[in-house]
This record gives C-alpha cells, sequence and structure tokens, in this order.
C-alpha cells in the first residue's frame, strides 16, 4: 500500500512514514513497530506501539517534543505509515499542541492520505 509513497512532514520536523522511510532518514527516529526488524536503523528508539497502553503514547510524545526543542528533525514509523505511527503523532498534536484528535487527523490525512483514523484504538482516552 505504500509503495510510491515518502515520509510525510506533518507539521515542522515531524514525519509519518514506513520502515523504508526510516532507513533513510537524518534525524530522529522512533519505530513503533511490535518488534524490531533486521533493516531497522541502529539509532532508532523503540517504542512498541501501545505496549504500556496511554504510558506509551505519553512517552512518545515527550520524546517528539524534546527533539523539536532541539531543532531535530522526527520520524515516527510503523510498517506503513498507516495507522500506528499515525495515531501516535495524533496522540502528540493532542496532549503537546492542543488539537483535538479530530483536528490532528484532519491535519495527518490533509499531509498523508493513507493515514486511517484510529482513534477508536484509544477507548475511553480518545475523548
Amino acid at each position: 500500500m505504500a509503495a510510491g509513497w515518502k515520509e510525510s512532514e506533518i507539521i515542522p520536523n515531524l514525519f509519518v512514514g514506513d520502515l523504508q522511510d526510516a532507513q533513510k532518514f537524518d534525524g530522529t527516529i522512533i519505530s513503533v513497530l511490535p518488534d524490531l526488524p533486521e533493516d531497522e536503523p541502529w539509532q532508532a528508539l523503540h517504542l512498541p506501539f501501545m505496549a504500556n497502553g496511554i504510558e506509551s503514547l505519553d512517552g512518545a510524545a515527550k520524546i517528539i517534543d524534546d527533539a523539536l526543542a532541539l531543532g531535530q528533525c522526527v520520524l515516527v514509523h510503523c510498517e506503513e505509515g498507516c495507522e500506528r505511527a499515525p495515531l501516535v503523532v495524533a496522540w502528540f498534536l493532542k496532549t503537546r499542541r492542543a488539537m483535538t484528535l479530530d483536528e490532528a487527523y484532519a491535519l495527518l490525512q490533509s499531509r498523508r492520505p493513507m493515514v486511517r483514523n484510529r482513534a477508536r484504538w484509544l477507548g475511553s482516552h480518545g475523548r
């Protein structure tokens, strides 16, 4: 599904993408895949998606916020960059940039049309 796509800049210096994007990205890389693939860049931070529930999302949001504050580019990636990574970025936008999840997903989908809204995965936390 991701064929022909490359990482998408959602807000300045914050990108969503897939594993292939991570392999050539120059900046902070956050992998939200359940397991690290062999070809994951060595410097990637591995934060398995929802491994610790909302705490996982909060931790990722803090890392993103800190890296952006230092002027770094950040790529959050999953396998295809259409479900898990966008949800992590949507949570960041909600908790660190005062957007609603609907606003965050509208922005994500305007920058990366393949994004699927998975706010329902958050259950009551998505409100």
